[in-house]
């Protein structure tokens, strides 16, 4: 299958790749490496900066702009080069201290699938625990938990990764991102009549890319 991607609607500060987490959420999910299914990752403990900021305060939003000045720029997000050492490293700082960093959390996902390794240079931890850690410190954000899905899907642990989003979806019902992802994990599971409500659901919600219908209508299954 081939990758999906979208361009995000969001604030304007946070907008400039926001291909990349509400965005890149839709749908890395075509290239499924079902014969490279990594196993749940067991986390180490992780010294967190003294400072932790939530990326969704407002109150936060100046530190938050400062440190990306000095360790996420666009080179650094689009994976080109780093900041002040491997790109790893810069991204690697900017969530310690904004754990559910959105885009941020997106690029070290990206980075470990294009490195294809679970903790890539510069990482104190594994991908996966980062993202757990994340979540541990904002529960309920529903960006961070749309990359974490996503990202267990491109692991090829997609019973995990229907789950997850089936949670997000209590949180977030009109998403139409959710939809579109859930869609294509039921396609592929061949449950395309829940497949199929949830394409024209993502579809309603003003999701244009064809993938997730032409897929099921080549399956004989758009309708």
């Amino acid at each position: 299958m081939s990758t999906d991607s979208l361009n995000a609607r969001v604030d304007p500060r946070r907008s400039r790749a926001l291909c990349i987490a509400q965005a890149w959420a839709i749908a890395v999910l075509s290239s499924l490496p079902t014969s490279e299914v990594q196993a749940q990752a067991v986390c180490e403990p992780f010294l967190w900066m003294q400072e932790r900021l939530n990326f969704n305060a407002a109150k936060d939003q100046p530190r938050v702009s400062s440190i990306e000045s000095f360790h996420f720029d666009s080179d650094t997000e689009s994976l080109i080069r780093g900041m002040t050492g491997p790109v790893g490293s810069d991204i690697d700082f900017l969530v310690r201290y904004v754990p559910n960093h959105h885009r941020g959390l997106a690029a070290m996902v990206r980075l470990g699938l294009k490195d294809k390794t679970p903790q890539p240079n510069g990482l104190k931890i594994s991908v996966e625990c980062y993202l757990l850690r994340a979540l541990e410190f904002q529960p309920s954000d529903v960006e961070v938990q749309k990359i974490y899905a996503t990202y267990l899907a491109r692991l090829g642990r997609n019973d995990e990764a229907l789950v997850t989003f089936e949670q997000i979806e209590k949180l977030a019902p009109d998403d139409a991102v959710i939809a579109y992802n859930m869609g294509l994990l039921l396609a592929e599971k061949r449950d395309f009549e829940r497949a199929r409500m949830y394409a024209k659901k993502a579809y309603a919600g003003g999701i244009d890319f064809p993938g997730l219908r032409d897929r099921l209508a080549r399956q004989g299954q758009w309708r």
